[in-house]
């Protein structure tokens, strides 16, 4: 995951003293990677001890172990998705600006996943019965095109557009099972119950959802990121359901490669199908 995306993902839950560094950090990135957290707190007005907290806080071992992360980035602005587009534009401009920001927005969602709780979450699905899915709306639309593909490699996942159904099914979890949940926001009521209850049940639960503390992030045992690109008033989830795809996607195939083999053996077999219908 890319140090300076999780240090912008994080910016709404940290304290006036993380702000701080983080802002230093983003705007000095190459002299951070040079110096020590004694010379990074001095220059900020913070104590060292504060530096490796705050390394501590995006997930690394110290502060050694961020500079070496933060040396390998490159940063690159992504703009807000919402102010992609002006009234005045023609739809030409239009397609021009999509296209350069969505290219921007996939490589920020490539950059924010954490390789290793993808890996763990691919092991938790190659190891369940059944892979419960838990998402509304524009998220809803992730979770159906996750089943559809896991349906296709003969891999039970359980989807409701209705979520009272979705809820009713989730009451058959067990100990066996994966719950995901796809939220943007990780404050969906819904989708947190549905998790609350999978937690008890005592499933394995993951979320895809923005970098932030959330309700949903205290419920999930792996989490997979997406950018925080969308506002609240947004129009519409677009950034986020295609962060959220590209996640299921890495999902899809890490369940593939277990066994090309098989993974192609079913595949025909979905196809053939399939085709008594031509």
């Amino acid at each position: 995951m890319s140090c300076i995306y999780k240090i912008r993902e994080g910016t709404a839950s940290y304290t006036e003293t993380e702000k701080k560094l983080a802002q230093y950090i983003l705007e000095h990135t190459n002299e951070v990677t040079l110096g020590s957290a004694q010379v990074l707190g001095e220059r900020v007005g913070v104590s060292a001890a504060a530096v490796i907290r705050f390394s501590k806080k995006l997930g690394y071992s110290g502060f050694t172990a961020m500079k070496v992360d933060l040396a390998k980035d490159d940063s690159v602005e992504v703009a807000n998705f919402d102010d992609m587009i002006q009234e005045q534009d023609s739809m030409d401009t239009v397609l021009k600006k999509a296209e350069n920001l969505n290219t921007m927005l996939q490589n920020q969602a490539y950059r924010l996943i954490n390789s290793e709780s993808l890996e763990k979450a691919v092991q938790s699905l190659l190891n369940c019965r059944t892979v419960y899915l838990f998402g509304i709306s524009g998220s809803g639309i992730v979770c159906m095109d996750f089943m559809q593909k896991l349906s296709r490699i003969n891999r039970h996942a359980v989807y409701h557009s209705d979520f009272h159904d979705q809820l009713a099914a989730a009451a058959h979890m067990t100990t066996q099972d994966v719950a995901i949940a796809v939220s943007y926001s990780g404050k969906t009521n819904e989708v947190n119950a549905a998790m609350q209850l999978a937690k008890e049940r005592g499933a394995v639960t993951i979320a895809i959802t923005q970098f932030k503390k959330t309700s949903l992030s205290k419920l999930a045992d792996i989490l997979l990121y997406i950018p925080s690109t969308e506002r609240d008033l947004r129009l519409g989830a677009i950034a986020s359901r295609n962060a959220s795809l590209i996640v299921t996607d890495l999902l899809y195939l890490g369940l593939a490669k277990n066994n090309i083999a098989l993974t192609r053996e079913y595949l025909v077999k979905t196809k053939e199908v399939i085709k008594r219908l031509k």
